[in-house]
C-alpha cells in the first residue's frame, strides 16, 4: 500500500510540481485521494491513469472562455465527487445542449421555457430532453 502511495505521487503530473497555490495543492490532494480511494485497488496503472485524466480535465476546464463559468460551477457543485473528467462531461453536455436550443425554431420558445422552469437550475442538457420529449409528443 505504501509503495502505491509513493508509486502515484511521483506520478503526478509535472505541472502540479514546484511551486503553487495553496488552492492548487489542494486540488491535487483531492485529485490524488479521490483516485486513491476509488482506483488504489486496481494498481499503480489505474491509479496513475485517473490522475492523469482528473489532471487533464482540469486544465481543459480551466481554458473554456468566461461565458462557460456558471455552466463549469453548476457541474462541478453536481458531480464533481465523481472525479474532474465528470464535471468536464456534465459541462460539454450542457454547452452543446445549449447551442442545439439556441438553433430551435422560435415556435418551440414556450416549450423551451416551459422545461427551464420545470427542470430548474440542473442544466441545458436536462432541459433538451424536457423539450426532445415534449417536441415528439406534440407530432
Amino acid at each position: 500500500m505504501r509503495r502505491l502511495l509513493f508509486v502515484a505521487l511521483l506520478n503526478l503530473p509535472a505541472g502540479f510540481a514546484g511551486a503553487e497555490t495553496p488552492e492548487e495543492a489542494d486540488l491535487r490532494e483531492e485529485i490524488f485521494l479521490r483516485c486513491y480511494y476509488e482506483m488504489g485497488e486496481f494498481g499503480e496503472e489505474a491509479l496513475h491513469r485517473c490522475i492523469e485524466a482528473d489532471t487533464a480535465a482540469v486544465r481543459a476546464l480551466a481554458a473554456y472562455p468566461e461565458s462557460a463559468r456558471p455552466v463549469i460551477e453548476r457541474c462541478n457543485r453536481q458531480t464533481r465527487g465523481n472525479g474532474w473528467g465528470m464535471v468536464k462531461v456534465c459541462v460539454d453536455n450542457d454547452l452543446r445542449a445549449e447551442a442545439a436550443l439556441a438553433a430551435y425554431a422560435p415556435e418551440h420558445a414556450q416549450i423551451i421555457e416551459s422545461c427551464r422552469a420545470e427542470v430548474g437550475g440542473r442544466g441545458a442538457a436536462k432541459v433538451k430532453v424536457c423539450v426532445d420529449r415534449r417536441i415528439g409528443a406534440e407530432r
